[in-house]
């Protein structure tokens, strides 16, 4: 996530350590404004009124250029001569701008009993209480799928061997449980992993919070969760080849008794994931394939529900 932070000039001799912070979590970190120069407008306005109003001005109009390159705001508010989790005029527009361009803002500590705490409260942001972990972004996986034929499939292991970097080779047993849950568990060669997606089967867009472990752990996981009360639905067989192609995850599956199909996969935010689909559509018609439209998907995969069983049986390859 990109953050502008905002503060007093007073608690400058921060920012430094919070910015370390923050980037160690993987955030970009723009630091306030005349970071560098923390009291300068106090030298101005005390040697030259005029060209502190100049000053002044100069700042207040960096914020909404400023704000708007940046995904979110981070208020640090601290004590100040007394006054508990402080925030001054300058901080109060800023967040303000914010607001006004639907930023994410984050105050670090609790809102301030102000002149400026009902429009606070009002403007209702993030209170963090200290914990800089808090500030995450919702990862969203963005994939689209295609059916290919098997002479197709031949032909892209052949350019993704050329032109990707080749990740790894997998056989995965994945069980689906009951649908109003969207729990799967998977057992690949070297581990095992629970994981819940969020939205349909065929969404293009669904936040996932997964769980690996160790690859004998497989039937434990299937255990706990027939003991929550959950039932498998669906069991798919299938052998994947992930590549890496210009940052894009890529899978050429071969799934036993459902076919070969192509997956493009890249992990975006809320605020990028339109952009990431477009990019993979973008992607996919490069490489020639049309992209199966979903009733296709969902037709395909109503009918293997119902048939796995029987379907996985009579296919002995």
């Amino acid at each position: 996530m990109k953050i502008f932070i905002a503060c007093s000039k007073h608690f400058y001799d921060r920012v430094s350590e919070i910015k370390r912070q923050l980037e160690t979590q993987g955030h970009q970190i723009t630091v306030p404004n005349c970071f560098e120069e923390p009291f300068k407008e106090d030298r101005l306005k005390e040697l030259n009124p005029k060209e502190h109003i100049k000053f002044k001005s100069s700042m207040m109009k960096l914020h909404e250029p400023k704000i708007s390159e940046n995904d979110a705001l981070l208020v640090l508010n601290y004590e100040k001569y007394g006054q508990s989790n402080y925030i001054g005029g300058a901080t109060f527009m800023e967040i303000v701008k914010a607001w006004e361009l639907g930023k994410k803002i984050f105050l670090l500590n609790p809102i301030p009993s102000n002149i400026f705490e009902d429009e606070l409260r009002g403007i209702n942001p993030i209170i963090l209480d200290g914990d800089l972990s808090r500030i995450q972004d919702k990862k969203i996986e963005v994939e689209i799928q295609s059916f290919i034929t098997k002479e197709k499939y031949e032909e892209l292991l052949e350019f993704f061997n050329q032109k990707a970097e080749f990740v790894k080779e997998d056989f995965q047993e994945t069980f689906y449980f009951d649908e109003t849950s969207n729990l799967r568990i998977q057992r690949g060669n070297n581990s095992a992993k629970l994981w819940h997606k969020s939205g349909n089967v065929h969404d293009e867009f669904m936040e996932e919070i997964e769980i690996k472990t160790k690859r004998e752990y497989f039937e434990n996981l299937e255990k706990f969760l027939n003991k929550l009360g959950h039932d498998v639905k669906i069991k798919w067989f299938r052998k994947r080849k992930q590549f890496n192609w210009d940052g894009i995850k890529v899978c050429l599956d071969y799934t036993k008794s459902y076919g070969y199909i192509i997956e493009l996969e890249k992990i975006g935010t809320e605020d990028n994931k339109n952009q990431i689909l477009k990019e993979l559509k973008q992607k996919l018609n490069e490489l020639g394939i049309p992209l199966t439209p979903r009733e296709e998907f969902e037709r395909k995969y109503n009918y293997y529900k119902e048939n796995w069983r029987k379907l996985i049986e009579n296919d002995m390859d």
